[in-house]
């Protein structure tokens, strides 16, 4: 607040700059004394025209004079406004030439340029006015680059006013300052009534209701012969003249309309809807004795033009009904509302129907309204139902399909959405979008603007402060942000609904603003500094009671108004600290949850706020790259940890992190084999930095599981799981944890000690869905090997609902390939193959080549399982090029091995088995082995060989592993082929 004046506002306003042509010419031919006399005389026309119109002249600049619309009070037709005083002006600057040229030799001629826009105003008692923006410069630019006697308009003006002017497309104008070209248009002519015809080419959509009341009014005053009123009462662009329209559409031909629009300016226009209405009579044939005389130039009294109308409208009603249409009636003078309630209650036995439409404001000044008429109607036109704006938007982008072409669901999603069930703010929001704009459109911005600036100062700081918080606000949030230690909020929080700006939800108690645009609109208007100190309260305000993002978008937010408007605060590097920490552990948590767009946006904006060399970059460089990789985005994701070395430069310990993480990319993309020594060495010379060590033992986990070691594999992400304990980091230990859950499946870990860890992170994991899905399915997998088949199809069922809810995609090929596996050890090969090779055809679609091999030789396996030999011979052989996991060469060789033996070929089929059982030295997954040796154990029956030594080593490796299921179908075909049972 400045010292004796109001605090510095943001506004939108449109400015006006106009100066005399060739002043220079003219000082220096003529005496300063006779050069000021005609300045006068040039200033004093010019202001009254703005004065006429609502203007304030900010300052005079040498001849240049500076004027504001918009101030103290915005109007939504403040463009207007200026407009119609920048043509006037321009005509009085004519005039005063035309009278200075015969007595003086003075030829006088003005350049103008208008521009429409926010800017800062500050008001100080002395009625002085400063703007400072970008607008008061733009405006200033387009006057100096006017020809003589033209007016030029920003294209935000030109939007406002287009309705009531025709304007001359020119060029962009390269502007002194601008960076960029400047679109602008020539004013031609512009005339407050004149108004583009409606064409309708949309049907009235969501107002059927309104229009039957309306209709069965009119029918009620035809048929008895009276007068009556309705008020279509609604928000600007609701949709009232259309409905008016359409009534007026569907009335019968003998019908007689008149129609009278209430100006928001202009001095002596009370009656100027009643001229408007007599324009197309002929008052001397049609008004009856002494109407004519009475309402000619409206000179005579209030009592007899009351008469004279009432007369009027009376003569005009006798032979055929009459609709009388006033519209913007919030306008309207006292006198003229009294006159139409006169006319209402005193006009007996003629059909008149008055068609009142306004805005809310009609009642602030007129409560009364209306009220105790035997025929009348009152209409409130709400906003559109979902559905209603849907099929209007629908309507409006089929009309632009050949500019909106591919896009037209998106914008048909994004306009629906944001014009709050507005139609005219619907229209406008496509045409902006079609345009490539991204603000608001200028027309809701003067329109919402105007509508906030009639508030009283405490409903306004009331409404400033709650659209700080958000969409929805408490009382309490509010009240914690007034700068008074009682704060009263519970009467402007009443007035507010009452104007219907805000509402109260009935199931939580809070408010939200009625329409998101307002909101957006008071947002705007707000200063930056108010919002930035706003902002950095309610982060500390709402603390862990928080939903996820809130206090990161207020830090944010807070830190982003004070760089701008106050880059020196010391407080600025803490503010950032914060910001950055609350965005990195929201992307922490984001990236728990597999919403990996969202953590990479939220640790990426982090760590950009994060000055250069602070280690946190390490870390986030890891997470960000993990984030990137599982959706596919190998570039981002080793772009992330160059980033990480522009931020960290030379830094030892960031660049052997970054290392190792690129071998983790390399070989989860099915690069080479990583060189695990060369990173051990460097690691042996700290042995303190976690981070690496830890990473490092993921990498060597990948590299064993690879190779088929899962054993190996397990071990190792047990030494990283102790290290990220350490550090206490849980986004390595889950991370960590979820590796060793899937690995058990696979690894020498029995059964039961990996059923026992699956139900730890089920308990640990239970608030978090994404992280429980995996753990499902190695429980699903670990279950059937139990011989626990319900409860295996009981997690694959929970697990599938959970990836069906979140939309995980990947997981959801999991699923299938897990279920896959259950279905074959339950004895189920044609539904287990069909679930393969789904599962394989996805893998394959998404770039992921060789687990898709695996999962295709699985289902070739299944075929022979299935008796369909010739069926997993054609499986086989068609992906035999393909890249495969180990286990899918060893179960391909089992299959090719098995397939001989069928065919007759023993000796071929014996000699692939003992090959197999070599191949079996790579792996230690006990359950692989125990397959494959069950394989070796049938086909050596076959051929007439003993199978007892395959058969005991196949039981061996399914007992070590506790697979009961295994277990017992192996000793039952021993007990089946005659040999003594083994224990």
């Amino acid at each position: 607040m400045r010292a004796g004046g109001r605090r510095p506002a943001r506004r939108n306003v449109a400015v006006l700059f106009i100066d005399i042509v060739g002043s220079t010419e003219l000082a220096e031919r003529l005496d300063p004394e006779l050069l000021l006399q005609i300045l006068e005389r040039y200033y004093d026309a010019c202001r009254t025209e703005i004065f006429q119109r609502g203007g304030v002249v900010e300052k005079y600049i040498g001849d240049a004079i500076m004027a504001v619309f918009g101030v103290p009070v915005s109007r939504e037709d403040d463009a207007l406004r200026a407009v119609l005083a920048a043509e006037r002006a321009m005509a009085a600057v004519h005039r005063l030439s035309a009278e200075l040229a015969p007595t003086h030799g003075v030829s006088l001629d003005a350049h103008c340029g208008i521009a429409f826009g926010q800017v800062m105003v500050v008001e100080t008692p002395g009625a002085d006015v400063r703007v400072i923006g970008d607008t008061v410069n733009t405006a200033a630019r387009l006057q100096s680059a006017a020809g003589d006697g033209e007016i030029l308009l920003g294209d935000d003006v030109a939007r406002l006013v287009r309705q009531h002017a025709v304007l001359d497309d020119v060029p962009p104008l390269t502007l002194k300052g601008k960076r960029e070209p400047v679109r602008a248009w020539r004013l031609v002519t512009v005339d407050p009534e004149r108004e583009e015809p409606e064409s309708d080419t949309i049907p009235l959509i969501g107002r059927e209701e309104e229009l039957r009341q309306l209709t069965a009014l009119h029918d009620r005053v035809v048929r008895e012969r009276r007068c009556g009123m309705a008020t279509l009462l609604g928000l600007p662009g609701i949709g009232k003249s259309r409905l008016v329209r359409e009534f007026l559409r569907n009335l019968p031909d003998d019908v007689r309309v008149l129609t009278g629009r209430c100006p928001s300016y202009g001095l002596g226009a009370t009656y100027r809807p009643i001229l408007e209405m007599l324009e197309p009579l002929d008052l001397d044939e049609e008004g009856g004795p002494g109407c004519a005389g009475a309402l000619r130039g409206l000179t005579a009294g209030i009592a007899e033009i009351a008469q004279a109308v009432r007369a009027l409208f009376e003569t005009l009603a006798e032979h055929r009904p009459l609709v009388v249409v006033l519209d913007d009636l919030q306008w309207a003078e006292p006198t003229l509302l009294d006159l139409v309630e006169d006319c209402v209650a005193w006009l007996s036995d003629v059909p008149v129907l008055f068609v009142c439409v306004t805005r809310p404001e009609l009642y602030e000044g007129r409560p009364s309204w209306g009220g105790g008429m035997a025929c009348a109607l009152a209409l409130e036109v709400g906003p559109l139902s979902r559905p209603h704006t849907a099929s209007l938007v629908a309507e409006l982008c089929a009309g632009r399909a050949d500019v909106l072409a591919h896009d037209e669901d998106t914008v048909h999603r994004r306009v629906t959405s944001g014009c709050d069930g507005n139609p005219l703010f619907a229209e406008l929001m496509l045409e902006t979008v079609v345009e490539g704009a991204g603000s608001l459109p200028p027309t809701v911005q003067a329109l919402l603007g105007a509508r906030l600036d009639r508030l009283d100062r405490p409903e306004r700081e009331v409404l400033e402060r709650a659209a700080t918080v958000g969409e929805t606000f408490t009382a309490d949030q509010v009240g914690a942000l007034l700068d008074t230690e009682e704060p009263d909020t519970a009467g402007p929080l009443r007035r507010l609904q009452r104007e219907r700006l805000i509402r109260r939800t009935p199931l939580t108690g809070c408010y939200e603003f009625t329409q998101t645009l307002t909101r957006e609109t008071v947002y705007a208007l707000t200063s930056k500094e108010l919002r930035a100190g706003w902002h950095r309260r309610l982060a500390g305000l709402l603390g862990e009671s928080a939903l996820p993002g809130d206090v990161s978008h207020h830090l944010l937010t807070a830190c982003r108004f004070t760089r701008e408007v106050r880059p020196g605060d010391p407080l600025l590097p803490e503010l950032i600290d914060r910001a950055a920490a609350s965005l990195i552990a929201d992307g922490g948590r984001a990236l728990h949850r597999r919403d990996l767009p969202a953590a990479i946006a939220l640790l990426e904006s982090g760590r950009e706020m994060l000055p250069p060399g602070r280690a946190e970059h390490r870390s986030l460089a890891v997470r960000i790259s993990d984030a990137h990789h599982a959706r596919g985005e190998n570039d981002e994701a080793a772009a992330a940890l160059d980033r990480a070395e522009e931020l960290l430069p030379g830094d030892p310990r960031n660049e052997l992190t970054c290392a190792i993480q690129r071998e983790i990319l390399a070989l989860r993309s099915g690069g080479r084999a990583p060189r695990l020594e060369p990173l051990r060495a460097r690691l042996a010379g700290d042995g303190d930095d976690e981070l690496s060590w830890c990473r490092f033992h993921l990498l060597e986990a990948l590299a064993h599981s690879e190779d088929g070691r899962f054993g190996a594999a397990e071990r190792a992400l047990r030494d990283g799981l102790v290290l990220a304990r350490a550090m206490g980091d849980s986004y390595e230990e889950d991370r960590l944890l979820g590796g060793i859950c899937e690995l058990v499946q696979w690894s020498p870990t029995p059964v039961g000690e990996g059923l026992a860890l699956c139900a730890d992170l089920l308990a640990r994991f239970a608030s978090d869905r994404t992280l429980l899905v995996p753990v499902l399915l190695a429980r699903a997998r670990l279950l059937a090997l139990s011989d626990d088949l319900e409860h295996a199809h009981l997690a694959l069922d929970t697990a599938a609902h959970y990836a069906d809810e979140l939309r995980l995609s990947l997981s959801t090929i999991a699923i299938i390939q897990v279920r896959g596996l259950v279905e074959s050890l339950d004895g189920r090969h044609e539904r287990a193959r069909e679930l393969f090779v789904r599962a394989g055809a996805a893998l394959r679609a998404a770039g992921h080549e060789s687990p898709a091999a695996t999962l295709e030789v699985y289902a070739a396996r299944e075929s022979l399982r299935l008796g369909e030999v010739r069926r997993a011979e054609a499986e086989l052989g068609a992906e035999e090029a393909g890249p495969r996991q180990l286990r899918g060469e060893l179960t391909a060789a089992a299959v090719r091995a098995r397939i001989a033996s069928l065919d007759g070929d023993h000796a071929r089929a014996l000699d692939a088995a003992e090959r197999l059982d070599g191949m079996l030295a790579a792996t230690d997954d006990p359950c692989l082995h125990g397959d494959a040796l069950f394989e070796i154990a049938q086909i050596q029956r076959d051929a007439a060989r003993d199978p007892a030594a395959a058969a005991r080593r196949a039981l061996d490796a399914y007992l070590s592993k506790g697979a009961g299921l295994l277990v017992h179908r192996v000793r039952s075909w021993i007990t089946e082929v005659g040999r003594p049972r083994m224990e």
